[in-house]
């Protein structure tokens, strides 16, 4: 059953959905064995999509787009008048069984940018213009094919950088945050209701719901709204990555670890102190999130070096910006306090690695024999890789607390809304304890309403709309 199409209000929409459009729908400018170019449209004067084809893809048959059967591959060639350009797939699918609900294709042809750029040519003196980003997924939330988050979960999908971040946008896609809103939302329709009624029969000796079940109604909205708000922003905060700052003193084995951590030498090792003057950056994934690692200069409080200081306040400075300080200890060398050396403003974890286990000082020897086996100390060796895999386990267990596992990824503009029914709740409870008019209370949880309309999709503005898709890619 096609969905309802959501209410727009004030629209000031300047892309009109009567217009034919076309897009690449793989990677600009990259040669590859095959590229997809996509179009769509609503048939305007007698003229669909396909009929604005029939010169432009012929099949190895004869026959031309407004022939051909939809949801099949016909393979023919893409030609502007007697030229060749390309032997291609073409895919029609016919409105309003089609992503965009319109009459749309697919060309795939070879992925060299010269073909690409020439049929796109073709195809715009054939009355077509370039699609804007996001276009035809907003199409398909217009005709009613999306819902407004799903089209949200479709760039999500897209731009997911980790396993964790596609993990959240599938549970998006999925319709979690919508339903909980609807939840949500139901209850405080039910309390308005019932608000409204209290209004209507004021000198009827009925009985409506008591003040603490009131009460309870908006502290549970109010707490679940916040709760989603503050998740949001907890995974917004690692959403393009975990930063790691690799921090010791000088020869700890700093820049051994991060060459085995990313699989090859990209940091320089040297047993001369001081090597690494200011921090080298690389990009993995560990368990799933993508982290950012960072091998740092050394820190001392006895360099000479102006360089190398400069180098040392440069590490100070992003361990303030790091959620997770990596502090390498030299594991050949007597134990010693290394926690001095870090700024106290900084709120990352800390997290103890031992280096060099494979040849321990006697104190750090003893001091491994004794301790359990929970222990904030993790023994590793850089050169052999001994330990590594209990490293790795405690960055996910560190990275697990950072990014709540139910959390959604949610935009600015969706974390104020949550934000803003929060802080309705809030004085819509106040009013309540204050006998006020129910006329007062009813307003602000209708306000409340309308706010989770917004952000289920069920009502929406062109501003909204406009955040959302223009965050798209072209194409898609």
């Amino acid at each position: 059953m096609t969905p309802k199409v959501p209410r727009i209000l004030s629209s000031k929409a300047t892309t009109s959905t009567a217009d034919f459009i076309c897009a690449p729908a793989t990677a600009a400018g990259a040669r590859s064995a095959i590229a997809v170019i996509r179009g769509s449209g609503s048939a305007a004067e007698n003229l669909s999509v396909f009929d604005a084809l029939a010169d432009v893809f012929v099949t190895s048959r004869g026959k031309k787009a407004p022939e051909l059967t939809a949801r099949t591959a016909h393979y023919g060639n893409i030609v502007d008048g007697d030229e060749f350009i390309d032997d291609v797939l073409f895919f029609r699918f016919n409105g309003p069984n089609s992503f965009t609900g319109e009459d749309s294709f697919e060309i795939h042809c070879h992925g060299n940018p010269l073909i690409v750029r020439s049929i796109l040519a073709l195809l715009y003196r054939k009355g077509f213009r370039s699609a804007e980003p996001g276009e035809f997924t907003r199409r398909a939330y217009l005709n009613g094919k999306l819902g407004l988050n799903a089209a949200q979960a479709v760039a999500e999908v897209i731009e997911a950088r980790s396993q964790l971040s596609l993990k959240a946008a599938h549970r998006f896609s999925r319709g979690t945050f919508r339903h909980e809103l609807l939840s949500l939302r139901s209850q405080l329709m039910n309390l308005a209701a019932d608000l409204n009624a209290e209004l209507d029969f004021i000198d009827e000796d009925i009985t409506f719901a008591t003040l603490e079940i009131k009460l309870a109604i908006l502290q549970r909205v109010r707490l679940a709204t916040e709760k989603l708000a503050r998740d949001a922003q907890r995974f917004d905060a690692i959403r393009s990555g975990v930063n790691i700052a690799i921090v010791g003193a000088p020869n700890a084995g700093k820049s051994s670890l991060m060459n085995r951590l990313i699989g090859h030498e990209r940091s320089i090792v040297s047993d001369i102190a001081g090597t690494t003057r200011d921090y080298i950056e690389a990009e993995l994934e560990i368990q799933g999130v993508n982290v950012r690692l960072f091998d740092t200069a050394g820190l001392r409080e006895d360099s000479a070096d102006t360089i190398e200081n400069i180098g040392i306040e440069r590490t100070r400075e992003l361990i303030g910006r790091a959620h997770i300080c990596l502090l390498i200890a030299d594991g050949s060398l007597a134990p010693a306090t290394l926690t001095d050396l870090l700024p106290a403003e900084s709120s990352a974890q800390i997290l103890l690695a031992v280096n060099k286990c494979d040849n321990l000082h006697a104190d750090w020897a003893i001091r491994r024999e004794t301790t359990k086996s929970d222990s904030p100390e993790i023994f590793i060796s850089a050169l052999t890789g001994e330990g590594f895999s209990a490293l790795i386990d405690a960055f996910g267990r560190i990275t697990a607390d950072l990014a709540p596992q139910d959390a959604v990824p949610l935009s600015v503009w969706q974390i104020q809304l949550l934000n803003g029914i929060a802080a309705l709740m809030q004085s819509a409870a106040e009013l309540l304890q204050q006998r006020e008019l129910p006329e007062l209370i009813t307003h602000q949880v209708t306000r409340a309403i309308d706010s989770m309309s917004e952000l289920t999709g069920d009502i929406s503005s062109e501003d909204i709309l406009g955040r959302i898709f223009s965050r798209f890619c072209i194409g898609k």
